[in-house]
């Protein structure tokens, strides 16, 4: 990824106004490399050059195929098409056609063809700048992307037509709305090519399937003991940051609100916390809402090997471990990964629910829950 400042330039209405600008390496019919500082305009078909420059680069500008070009409400003015290689940073150089006009009183634009389709641009306001990257899906991920979005919005639409008993969706929805979340920050740190971080969405991911599946073999009693165990969290976390100084700590403590919530999460947390003690008869309550830890979770499902490859390599990762510190970042299989962990809910709410989804949707779901594998 290549991050370009945006400058200040003088508009002749509106006072000076920030612009995005690149630098290009174009390469000249000389074979020499040339920089080029251009203006990003996604509304430009094709990159524009003045003539002189052009001719720098081509040689002889009317050699190239003569096209007619025009901006807005300006009469069209000639210009004559070229291909020459160009690169961007250390990304890989591609062909770049440019517009070479008749005369120079043209601006530089770096417009959208053989650009668009070949890289990410992301303007930046908060920062002030253009940053370019390669894409973070090509067209088989892609694809692959807007099934697991069709598949989804699949089961949405059928989700009242098939409710499950107790309080199990709304146990699902909460554990479907987390895993999209998940799933959304996975793609976000591909999209800015910060892959290095996607073990951490990973384990969550994965942490979020196996207490699903846990949940899904007895679903009506966990269903309660998990949506029950909100009350012990939002009384410990309050606390918690009432204890504790900086903004989040102050703002509770001066909140009018502080002594009805207070009693509120207190009410709550001492009306469900014998159900989570860590032994009968005990007044300690355990920290999280099944019984055991989550490696004995992963055991019931049949989930140990996962647990101990992705779980424990991706916690020792999260938790700062001196060997995964040391290195560029732990091994994963991307998209592959979190489509494994997200599916898995997934189809266990479809086939709790009993959706029939079409043949190719149910077929991929199957397919994307063996992804996690690394070849």
């Amino acid at each position: 990824m290549h991050a370009f400042e945006w400058r200040r330039h003088e508009t002749r209405h509106f006072g000076p106004q920030w612009v995005p600008f690149v630098e290009v390496n174009l390469k000249a019919i000389t074979g020499r490399w040339h920089t080029i500082s251009m203006r990003v305009d996604t509304g430009a078909a094709v990159t524009l050059l003045p003539r002189a420059m052009g001719g720098a680069l081509v040689g002889e500008p009317e050699a190239g195929a003569p096209i007619d070009l025009k901006s807005v409400a300006a009469s069209p003015h000639g210009y004559y098409l070229h291909e020459v290689a160009a690169k961007i940073g250390s990304l890989p150089q591609f062909p770049l056609r440019v517009a070479v006009a008749e005369r120079d009183d043209v601006p530089t634009l770096l417009g959208r063809l053989d650009v668009l389709d070949r890289f990410q641009i992301d303007f930046d306001a908060s920062l002030e700048e253009t940053r370019i990257s390669l894409l973070w899906l090509d067209d088989k991920t892609r694809q692959k992307w807007r099934h697991v979005t069709d598949v989804e919005a699949s089961i949405i639409s059928k989700w009242a037509e098939f409710a499950l008993p107790g309080r199990c969706d709304e146990a699902a929805k909460r554990f479907l709305n987390r895993a999209d979340q998940l799933l959304a920050a996975g793609a976000g740190l591909l999209k800015l090519h910060r892959d290095f971080e996607l073990p951490l969405v990973i384990r969550s991911l994965f942490d979020l399937s196996v207490q699903f599946e846990y949940l899904m073999q007895d679903p009506v009693p966990r269903a309660a003991l998990y949506l029950d165990y909100e009350h012990i969290t939002k009384h410990r976390s309050s606390q918690a940051w009432l204890r504790s100084p900086g903004v989040i700590g102050d703002r509770l403590r001066a909140s009018p609100m502080r002594a009805q919530g207070e009693k509120r999460n207190r009410l709550e947390y001492d009306r469900v916390q014998h159900q989570f003690a860590v032994k009968p008869g005990s007044s300690r309550v355990r920290g999280h809402w099944y019984v055991g830890s989550l490696r004995s979770v992963a055991e019931e499902i049949g989930r140990t090997a996962e647990y101990e490859s992705v779980y424990g390599l991706y916690s020792a990762c999260a938790h700062g471990d001196s060997w995964t510190a040391s290195q560029p970042g732990p091994a994963h299989a991307g998209l592959d990964h979190l489509y494994a962990y997200w599916s898995r809910i997934v189809i266990c709410i479809a086939d709790a629910k009993q959706i029939i989804l079409p043949a190719d949707q149910y077929e991929l779901l199957v397919d994307l829950t063996k992804g996690g594998r690394m070849n």
